[in-house]
């Protein structure tokens, strides 16, 4: 065993005078840890500041805490809102995409096969004025043949404005905001 130093050990239990604990009992939370005599308070005083702390400390926290927890709620129930509305407009824009998809195949199709109608007609309309030409009165038939292809080449301009005038009027109208719909009440 080590000896003992000259400290000796202070018993648990002091020994105080009835009037300083009283004294003690008397002071108030505002009061501050030393009296204004320059006096320290008595050990029952100060743990119980230290109590009175430690008990609104933990209050505080509680709070802090209930509002940590409630936020969480919400912002939990907001992402699954959130999440619900994303995969919804994910699955639109996929069928969207789906269609749009079909939709350029299909008019690719059209356009290829009335593109080959075209050719084979413009060829065959081709063959039919040479075999005019070749037959009865040229001149005249090479009149009418330069006239109805006056009359073709100034339709399909006229076709190919009108295009581009849709063209520009459709992206104008892309640009600019759709007026929003108010919804009046009916008094």
């Amino acid at each position: 065993m080590a000896p003992r130093t000259s400290r000796a050990r202070r018993p648990r239990t002091t020994k105080v005078s009835a009037a300083p604990a009283e004294a003690a009992d008397a002071q108030t939370s505002t009061e501050p840890a030393i009296s204004n005599d320059g006096k320290v308070p008595s050990h029952l005083a100060h743990h119980r500041m230290i109590a009175r702390n430690l008990n609104g400390l933990l209050e505080n926290y509680g709070e802090l805490r209930s509002q940590v927890v409630r936020t969480e709620r919400e912002y939990k129930r907001a992402d699954k809102e959130i999440d619900a509305r994303i995969f919804q407009l994910t699955t639109r824009l996929e069928a969207l995409d789906k269609k749009l998809t079909e939709f350029i195949e299909e008019m690719t199709s059209v356009a290829f096969e009335s593109n080959l109608k075209i050719r084979g007609n413009t060829d065959s309309l081709s063959a039919l004025w040479d075999a005019l030409e070749s037959g009865g009165d040229a001149d005249n038939v090479a009149r009418r043949r330069r006239e109805t292809a006056a009359r073709e080449e100034s339709r399909q301009a006229g076709i190919e404005q009108r295009l581009q005038e849709l063209a520009t009027h459709k992206t104008n109208t892309a640009r600019e905001p759709r007026p929003s719909r108010r919804i009046t009440k009916k008094k």
